[in-house]
């Protein structure tokens, strides 16, 4: 064989194992039905909750009395992978526009960003034009995402911290946060969105500007959302909830000492009576039929769900595992309690 072969050869060896490398660490991480024990079913002959949370992937959340409406983030476009790293990203009006109307928002009072990354705060703009009822609420970085799109300032309310706001029937407070850990894809934690920021744009344009978690009271329930796997220490320690919202996306990736003071400070601290993970999916992917767990390359997702549902267990904490953008109640009693060892992962 000649070496203009050979080099050929290895050549195209090396292309061949880098694309294999690459389809798998592109690949879920898990699959979802290992924890159909804890996934939530929706059924048709039940009564509809009066008030009910509805669950879109990442922190997209849609709080609903049945009069009005609360949406945390609003992240429905979900660009693929290759849009997102190859090109500019914006909003999929059609795609937004069809969940508008599947799910009546024209209701929504106010749309609460917790912070600026793409996979939060992308359809802000085109969710504020259609939405021109409902308040845009957010840090300043947030706020100039929706200025680049001419959105009014009569609409626009930034962030005030501890302060609470009310919006019908709902009490909202923002509470100061802390991010995920930084990654190489998104090292910006801090930096601020300075000027108004005209879509389409490249992802890394969405600074992260701070970020908030929220806290949503609806007469005598109160939820909390966290949308981020970081914690400011004795932040929670004067709350406590009835639904945690926990985000847990890079959870497996984190230090044992990371992921025990993450839930000490979050879970343990608010004794929720139902903790509901958050922020596990691949948001490159669409949200029907199912949402899947995040890729390899990303986390470990069964990792980082089995770790907090051992924690719940101890707590005698319920877990739901929300799929789909179904209702699910936030006022009724649940099922007795699941062990981990109902399935195979104890």
């Amino acid at each position: 064989m000649g070496k203009r072969k050979i080099w050929a050869y290895c050549i195209l060896s090396i292309i061949v194992s880098l694309s294999l490398a690459l389809l798998y660490l592109v690949q879920p991480s898990g699959q979802l039905k290992t924890f159909q024990p804890w996934i939530y079913q929706a059924h048709q002959d039940h009564k509809m909750p009066h008030y009910q949370v509805k669950f879109f992937g990442v922190s997209t959340l849609l709080f609903d009395d049945g009069k009005q409406q609360v949406l945390v983030d609003g992240f429905f476009s979900r660009p693929s992978l290759a849009t997102t790293f190859l090109k500019k990203i914006d909003s999929d009006a059609s795609k937004v526009d069809q969940i508008i109307q599947s799910h009546n928002l024209k209701r929504t009072q106010a749309i609460l960003v917790t912070h600026s990354h793409y996979d939060h705060a992308l359809d802000v703009p085109f969710l504020a034009h259609q939405l021109s009822q409902a308040k845009i609420v957010g840090s300043n970085s947030t706020l100039n995402i929706a200025r680049g799109a001419n959105i009014p300032e009569t609409q626009l309310q930034r962030v005030q911290a501890w302060q609470p706001m009310k919006f019908g029937a709902f009490t909202v407070t923002a509470i100061p946060s802390q991010h995920t850990p930084p990654t190489v894809v998104n090292n910006d934690l801090g930096e601020e969105i300075t000027t108004p920021l005209t879509l389409p744009t490249r992802f890394p344009s969405f600074k992260e500007g701070g970020s908030f978690d929220y806290l949503i009271q609806h007469g005598e329930h109160v939820s909390l959302v966290k949308a981020s796997t970081g914690a400011i220490p004795k932040q929670f320690q004067h709350l406590k909830v009835d639904t945690l919202f926990l985000g847990i996306a890079q959870l497996s990736k984190q230090s044992e000492q990371f992921q025990q003071n993450y839930l000490k400070e979050t879970l343990a601290t608010l004794q929720p009576k139902t903790v509901i993970p958050i922020h596990w999916d691949n948001f490159f992917t669409p949200i029907e039929p199912e949402l899947e767990f995040l890729p390899r390359f990303a986390d470990n997702t069964p990792k980082s769900l089995n770790r907090l549902i051992q924690a719940a267990e101890q707590q005698h904490v319920q877990v739901v595992l929300l799929s789909q953008p179904v209702s699910f109640g936030l006022k009724h009693e649940l099922l007795s309690k699941i062990s981990l060892c109902d399935t195979q992962l104890c």
